[in-house]
């Protein structure tokens, strides 16, 4: 049964596009229909991507990646719509209708990557890494989890057909893209499982960075990746986060101490009365009482200060600590997630390397 596209039938420009001649027409229509509209609109404000904080919730040695890139070559994919102005569309998020790396896309392009530098299906790391058929009771689900990426750009790409005989091009082919210099985040979790060792996850990170930096840069992602397309470069700050303490690795910077505010002579603490001030119920002596055996002018400036204080906030401060004594603040749990980050697909390696070797360390 053919699938029913409501916008082939709602949009009056597609209707008319669908069956004209020429098409590039209604090229204009097209490319506002699809690209991101709203300028301040934020893929990462809708929270299709977990933030790194919530690995304190995930298995201890769970690790995700976040890789921002920039398109070398345009990124080319096939849309299961039945209704398109072209007939090689790319494919979309049905909300949103933004173009897309669907999730499965990510997961077929990195195992494909590793199969090009010699790591087969067979390979139990790969099998641990992506799981395998269950046709039988061997098969296991994989460790690693895609999450998708949205572009806000669209473009065409054009192909060409020479005619045999006469070598006359004639009828081009336009193919929807996603253009170069589009912009995109790669991110990937890895959840360990079962009995797990921190060799076997250090392995683990180091073929995932390697087979990452081999989909990216030398053989691509999508359609059409024999002919050059799908390729990208490192644009922007990567992270890499860990659930492990390995505190030799967080880059943290150094804290500048908040100078504490000056407190007037009749406080101790904020809120706190001086002693000298105070009876013995807590509440504000009289001035007589005060000035006994203290004379001078500033020491009735100061008392004057004291009182006015005591009437603006002091009384209802000390009738709130005397009925209800303020409950100690929780302490936040301690994270043992490590963060770093990196500038290129070099700099990720080297903070791979340094990540295994931790964990290596650690369990011998």
């Amino acid at each position: 049964m053919m699938q029913y596209d409501y916008s082939a039938t709602h949009d009056s420009w597609l209707q008319q596009a669908m069956f004209a001649n020429d098409k590039r027409k209604y090229l204009p229509e097209w490319q506002n229909c699809y690209e991101k509209k709203d300028p301040d609109l934020k893929f990462e404000d809708f929270s299709f991507i977990p933030k790194l904080c919530a690995l304190n919730y995930l298995p201890s040695l769970s690790f995700m990646l976040r890789v921002p890139f920039k398109l070398q070559k345009p990124y080319l994919s096939k849309d299961d719509r039945t209704f398109h102005l072209l007939d090689n569309p790319v494919r979309k998020d049905k909300v949103f209708q933004t173009p897309m790396v669907a999730s499965s896309s990510w997961k077929g392009a990195l195992r494909a990557a590793l199969w090009q530098i010699d790591h087969q299906e067979e390979d139990k790391q790969v099998i641990r890494l992506f799981g395998n058929a269950r046709e039988d009771e061997t098969g296991q689900a994989g460790r690693l989890y895609f999450y998708p990426t949205f572009f806000d750009k669209i473009g065409l790409e054009v192909i060409n057909p020479h005619s045999r005989k006469t070598g006359v091009g004639k009828n081009p082919i336009l193919l929807e893209c996603v253009p170069s210099d589009a912009t995109g985040d790669f991110v990937l979790l890895y959840v360990p499982f079962g009995k797990v060792q921190e060799s076997e996850v250090a392995e683990d990170l180091k073929l995932v960075a390697a087979g990452v930096e081999a989909m990216l840069t030398v053989y691509g992602f999508g359609a059409k990746t024999s002919s050059g397309f799908g390729v990208a470069e490192v644009e922007g700050k990567g992270e890499l986060a860990i659930r492990a303490d390995l505190p030799d690795l967080t880059q943290s910077e150094p804290k500048a101490k908040q100078p504490e505010p000056e407190l007037p002579r009749y406080l101790i603490e904020p809120g706190q009365l001086h002693p000298d001030f105070q009876n013995s119920d807590g509440s504000l002596k009289s001035e007589a009482e005060y000035l006994k055996g203290k004379p001078g002018k500033r020491e009735k400036q100061l008392y004057d200060k004291a009182k006015k204080w005591w009437e603006r906030e002091g009384r209802q401060l000390a009738e709130t600590t005397t009925q209800e004594p303020m409950p100690e603040p929780e302490q936040p749990l301690k994270s043992s997630v490590t963060e770093v980050a990196f500038a290129n697909l070099r700099e990720l390696y080297d903070r791979v390397q340094s990540i295994a070797q931790h964990l290596q360390e650690k369990q011998r």
